[in-house]
């Protein structure tokens, strides 16, 4: 079984905060307001449905 160590989470935490980050220049939204809309229906029309879905799951 493998080991997780703290610079694996913090690796990890970095690594979503980055893609993140990319989402929210390229929606110009932010993480919160996206999710608050995602969550409701309101944005999906289908053609960013690949992103949004990525993008709700980080």
């Amino acid at each position: 079984m493998a080991t997780i160590t703290l610079s694996d989470i913090l690796e990890d935490l970095r690594a979503t905060d980055q893609a993140l980050r990319k989402f929210e220049q390229r929606y110009w939204l932010s993480s919160e307001v996206f999710y608050e809309f995602y969550s409701q229906g309101l944005l999906d029309d289908g053609s960013h449905a690949e992103d949004f879905a990525e993008w709700a799951g980080h």
